[in-house]
């Protein structure tokens, strides 16, 4: 067997971890976090977010070496900053970078090492090999040539089935994006300097505009983006579910129901799974722990114009994610 470790244990690599144990616990065979390890127990056991884990999970030291127990699986943990040094087991042959230091090929290549071949990052990359949406060029995945994969970004997964949907149906001349998006541990708590001086201002007080990351990565999977495709992210004071809030000018005229009825149609047919639709009246705590890609809120669907639509997809950007992520290290290790 083919097997995955895991580098990272912040908020995706912890759901990451619940949903392998759950799910497929042959497949994990090691994970490595700097924190100690009664810590990561608890943290993995408890999330104020998702709730407590259904998978029981315990910790436990063994002649030096620490141990996470995930259900009747043990297994080794390691608490080493530099990929090269971590002695992953030898069965390892894909890692999960989700630490979110690694995201440059040079550095998430530093796993390769006895027996690694493989690497997907749970984050966006300005140079891995190939940075995918499965459903949308999965297709072009070919473990050969491609060792070093980015599984793009919460946002960038939401977006894509959006406008290839869109685009299936009626064309695309332009569009843009704008995502309401939770706050996140790179903005801080209460003011202090950062990088970016918005993100340096108490992430609880305000609507924080900023960049995001999902548009160079749908740019790279979608090279057939409208060239001016672009937008931003208003980072608001919840926890949980961003919203998409796409505008687009198609190819041909249309109308509200058409468009809902193309979204309504992919969610039922080739979608189905990564796309849902939305109870009317929804709001953002309804969508926790959704698993989908994307869950379009029909009801919100307007036409500016006989071309001109404006769109709103929900995504849970961490169980979405973390699922998407799972699925493609599951898929991949099958083929390495």
């Amino acid at each position: 067997m083919k097997r995955i470790a895991l580098n990272g244990l912040g908020r995706i690599g912890r759901l990451a971890v619940r949903r392998l144990g759950a799910q497929l616990p042959e497949f994990l065979c090691a994970v490595n976090d700097p924190a100690p390890l009664d810590q990561l127990v608890h943290l993995l056991r408890h999330d104020s977010v998702h709730g407590p884990s259904d998978l029981a999970i315990d910790g436990a030291t063994e002649s030096g070496q620490d141990y996470l127990l995930l259900g009747d699986r043990r297994v080794p943990l390691f608490h080493l900053s530099d990929p090269a040094q971590i002695p992953f087991p030898p069965a390892t042959r894909l890692v999960l970078e989700a630490s979110g230091r690694f995201t440059r090929r040079e550095d998430a290549a530093r796993h390769f090492k006895s027996g690694v071949s493989h690497v997907v990052i749970s984050a966006p990359s300005p140079d891995a090999d190939l940075t995918i949406i499965a459903p949308v060029n999965g297709a072009e995945l070919d473990p050969a040539r491609h060792r070093v994969i980015s599984n793009a970004s919460c946002t960038a997964h939401a977006t894509a089935p959006m406008l290839k949907i869109l685009d299936a149906a009626f064309g695309l001349e332009y569009a843009g994006m704008s995502t309401v998006h939770v706050v996140t541990n790179d903005q801080r708590l209460l003011d202090r300097p950062h990088k970016d001086r918005r993100r340096g201002r108490a992430a609880f007080l305000s609507i924080i505009p900023t960049t995001s990351s999902a548009f160079g990565a749908l740019h790279r999977v979608m090279p057939q983006l409208p060239p001016g495709f672009d937008g931003v992210a208003l980072r608001v004071p919840t926890l949980s579910v961003n919203l998409v809030d796409l505008v687009a000018t198609l190819g041909r005229d249309t109308n509200v129901g058409s468009v809902r009825n193309a979204y309504a149609s992919a969610a039922s047919g080739r979608w189905k799974g990564l796309v849902a639709l939305a109870d009317p009246h929804t709001v953002s705590c309804d969508i926790t722990g959704r698993s989908e890609s994307v869950v379009m809120d029909l009801d919100l669907t307007r036409m500016l114009g006989p071309r001109f639509v404006k769109v709103f997809g929900w995504h849970d950007n961490e169980t979405g994610y973390a699922a998407r992520l799972c699925e493609l290290v599951v898929d991949l290790a099958g083929r390495i």
